[in-house]
C-alpha cells in the first residue's frame, strides 16, 4: 500500500474515532448535567404525600390513584432475558406499559381483564394494587441519579480515548503511515477500559458508605489515577531495568 493511501486511511479512521469520542463525551456531559435534577426528583418523590385534590392536575407532584384494566401480563424469568411487564388498556393520563421489576407479589396473580389501581407520581406509575395486594414498580425516580451517573462515568474514559486517539491520528497521519501505530495507544486503551471498570467498585463502595452522587463521582476520580499508576508501574517493570530509556519528553500515558 502506498504512503498516500496509508495516510488517508489513518486520517479517515481517525476522523471517525474522533467523532465517536465527541459523541460519547457529549452524552456523558448531558448525563452529568441531568444528575442534580434526578437527585431533586428522587428527594421530592420520597417526601411526596397523597394529593389533597381528588382530581389532581396531570403530572402532579403528589401521589394519586387511578383505576385501570389489565391488557397483557408478561413474565419472563430467563437469566439473560428477564421481563416483568404489565400492559394496560389505553386511558388518558395512564402509561400503557409498566415495568414491574419482578413477578411478585402481585404481577403473577394478574390476568387479562383484571381491574387494578395504579398510584401515580408525575408521569411515574409507582405502585399497582388489587384486592389489598400492592407491588412497587421499577418506574420510580429512586436510584435514577445513580444510573445516569454510572452511564456518564462509563462513557467519559472511552470517549476521551477515542477523541484523543482520533485527533492524534488525523494530525499525525503521515508519521503513523510511516512508522505504524504508536505503542503507547495500547496503554492508553488499557487505562480507558480500566477507568470504565472502576465504575463497578465505585458504586459498590459508595453503596456501603451511603454516598450520594457527588461522593460517587469523587471516589471514581480517585480510582482513575490509581489505574494509571498501576499501568505505568507494570509497563516499566515489564520493560526491565536494562531496557532502552524513553526518548526525552515522551511518556507512557
Amino acid at each position: 500500500m502506498s504512503m498516500r493511501r496509508r495516510t488517508l486511511r489513518y486520517r479517515t479512521w481517525g476522523a471517525v474515532a474522533a467523532l465517536l469520542g465527541l459523541a460519547a463525551l457529549t452524552v456523558a456531559a448531558l448525563g452529568l448535567a441531568a444528575v442534580p435534577q434526578a437527585v431533586t426528583d428522587e428527594r421530592q418523590y420520597l417526601q411526596a404525600e397523597t394529593c389533597a385534590d381528588a382530581t389532581p392536575a396531570p403530572h402532579a407532584s403528589c401521589l394519586h390513584a387511578r383505576k385501570a384494566r389489565v391488557a397483557t401480563v408478561v413474565i419472563r424469568a430467563e437469566p439473560k432475558q428477564e421481563e416483568f411487564t404489565l400492559r394496560l388498556h389505553k386511558a388518558p393520563g395512564l402509561p400503557w406499559e409498566i415495568d414491574m421489576g419482578g413477578e411478585g407479589p402481585l404481577l403473577e396473580r394478574l390476568d387479562v381483564g383484571d381491574d387494578v389501581t395504579v398510584t401515580l407520581w408525575r408521569d411515574h406509575a409507582v405502585v399497582v394494587a388489587r384486592d389489598g395486594i400492592a407491588q412497587e414498580t421499577a418506574d420510580t425516580p429512586e436510584d435514577e441519579a445513580d444510573v445516569i451517573l454510572a452511564v456518564a462515568l462509563t462513557l467519559i474514559p472511552i470517549g476521551a480515548f477515542l477523541l484523543h486517539t482520533g485527533a492524534s491520528a488525523c494530525a499525525g497521519a503521515r508519521a503513523w503511515a510511516d512508522t505504524g501505530l504508536p505503542a503507547v495507544l495500547v496503554l492508553r486503551l488499557k487505562w480507558a477500559l480500566g477507568s470504565t471498570l472502576c465504575v463497578l467498585p465505585t458504586f459498590a463502595l459508595a453503596d456501603l458508605a451511603e454516598l450520594g452522587p457527588v461522593g460517587e463521582a469523587l471516589l471514581w476520580c480517585a480510582l482513575v489515577p490509581l489505574v494509571r499508576h498501576y499501568l505505568v508501574w507494570k509497563s516499566v517493570r515489564s520493560r526491565g531495568r536494562h531496557a532502552r530509556p524513553l526518548a526525552a519528553g515522551s511518556t507512557l500515558l
